[in-house]
């Protein structure tokens, strides 16, 4: 009897350290990386055409984000936006934040108003960094009982011009343009 109590005894003494391991848990992600934007606008017979380029890098995945708005002389909007992700090496920038270069890349369109694929574009990039790099840092915490998530980011950016190719058309100097450099970490954690 005495050795099926103490038996007993392990077992709901092991099934609470298991219980008390399994309910700690601690995540941590860092991600390095760089990035630049840059807006063109132009103006047409029919009206106005704004285009918008982001793409971001880090060392997974490359994305590449389009959007391209025409307006006519009535004020109406007729937009499209399309999305690339590669891991090939189409995206560069030196680390003082001088210049970048996005190669040719085909970008599926897809219409707003639809969410169907209009058609697919070839875009291209070069962006000349201008002024001084400015950098910048924030830090979050959060607590919600044994809950814990914190967040932290530092970014060097720079404004820039950029100039670029829409399926072979030039897309003139850039209105808006910057680049940036990118460091983030985040750890949750529940004990």
């Amino acid at each position: 009897m005495k050795t099926t109590n103490i038996l007993v005894a392990l077992l709901v003494m092991l099934s609470l350290t298991i219980s008390a391991t399994a309910m700690e848990y601690k995540s941590i992600t860092r991600e390095d990386g760089v990035s630049a934007y840059a807006s063109w606008s132009d103006t047409v017979a029919e009206g106005n055409e704004y285009t918008y380029l982001g793409v971001m890098k880090t060392d997974k995945v490359t994305d590449i984000y389009v959007n391209i708005c025409k307006e006519d002389v009535s004020g109406n909007f007729n937009c499209m936006y399309g999305f690339a992700f590669t891991q090939e090496d189409v995206f560069t920038m030196d680390r003082r934040l001088d210049s970048a270069t996005l190669s040719s890349v085909n970008v599926d369109l897809f219409n707003s108003s639809t969410g169907i694929v209009e058609k697919t574009v070839a875009i291209q990039a070069d962006w000349t960094g201008e002024g001084d790099v400015t950098k910048g840092s924030s830090h979050y915490i959060s607590k919600f009982g044994d809950f814990t998530y914190k967040f932290s980011d530092s970014v060097s950016f720079r404004q820039a011009t950029a100039t670029g190719t829409l399926d072979g058309n030039e897309l003139g100097t850039s209105v808006f343009g910057e680049m940036d450099k990118f460091k983030r970490a985040s750890m949750s954690m529940e004990k």
